[in-house]
C-alpha cells in the first residue's frame, strides 16, 4: 500500500536521484559548471536547505515497504518571488560569484520555455517515480492524490509543464484531465545539457 508524506531533509539521499530524473538535460543544461553531475551536487545542498523551488519543504514522497517510491513538488503563484530570491542565495552560495552568474544567465532563459505559475494557479513539478517502480500506476496514483488535496484546499486551478521528450508523461496527463494551453520552443544548448520546447498544461477542479 503506498503512503504519502512531506518530505524531510534526511530523505535527501534517496529524493535526489528522482528530482534529477524529471528533466535531467535541462537540470544540467542550468547547473552543471564545471562537471556533468555538478546539478546533484547542488540539487543535494538545495534540497537540505529546505526553502525554494528544490527545497525538501516544498515537496511530498510516495512511500512502499517504507521505500520511497515517487516525489510530487507543489509551488505557487504567490511562491514566485521568495522562490527568486531564495534561489540566488543558494545559487551564489554554492557556485561562487563568477559561476553563479552564468547559473543565473542560463536560468532565466530557461523560463522563457517553463515560466513560474500564473497568478491563482498551482504548479505540480518535480514528478518522479523511481525506476524500478514504473509502469505500475504510480504516477498516476501520486497525481490524483495531489490533486484531492488541492480540491481540498479550495484551489481552481492546477498546472504543469511537460517536455517533448516525454510524451508518455503528456499521454498520462490528457488521460487525468489536463488540457494544453501553449507551447513554449526550445533550442537551448551547451556541454552538458539542453532545454527543449515543453506545453503548458492545466485542469481545472
Amino acid at each position: 500500500m503506498i503512503e504519502f508524506r512531506a518530505c524531510q531533509a534526511s530523505d535527501v539521499n534517496e529524493v535526489i536521484p528522482l528530482m534529477y530524473s524529471a528533466g535531467p538535460e535541462a537540470y544540467r543544461y542550468v547547473f552543471s559548471v564545471d562537471y556533468k553531475e555538478q546539478v546533484i551536487d547542488f540539487l543535494h545542498y538545495a534540497f537540505c536547505q529546505g526553502d525554494g523551488e528544490f527545497g525538501y519543504k516544498d515537496h511530498q514522497v510516495a512511500v512502499e515497504n517504507n521505500k520511497i517510491v515517487a516525489l510530487i513538488g507543489r509551488r505557487t503563484s504567490k511562491d514566485n518571488l521568495a522562490y527568486t530570491i531564495t534561489a540566488i542565495k543558494q545559487i551564489f552560495v554554492f557556485f561562487g560569484f563568477i559561476n553563479a552568474v552564468q547559473v543565473m544567465f542560463r536560468g532565466l532563459r530557461f523560463e522563457t520555455i517553463v515560466t513560474p505559475p500564473p497568478k491563482n494557479v498551482v504548479c505540480l513539478h518535480n514528478l518522479a517515480v523511481s525506476e524500478g517502480q514504473q509502469g505500475k500506476g504510480i504516477g498516476q496514483q501520486v497525481i490524483k492524490d495531489f490533486l484531492a488535496q488541492e480540491k481540498a484546499r479550495m484551489t481552481s486551478t492546477v498546472c504543469l509543464d511537460v517536455a517533448e521528450t516525454n510524451p508518455r508523461a503528456k499521454v498520462l496527463y490528457q488521460r487525468l484531465g489536463f488540457v494544453v494551453k501553449s507551447e513554449k520552443i526550445g533550442k537551448l544548448k551547451n556541454k552538458y545539457g539542453r532545454g527543449v520546447s515543453h506545453e503548458y498544461m492545466e485542469i481545472k477542479l
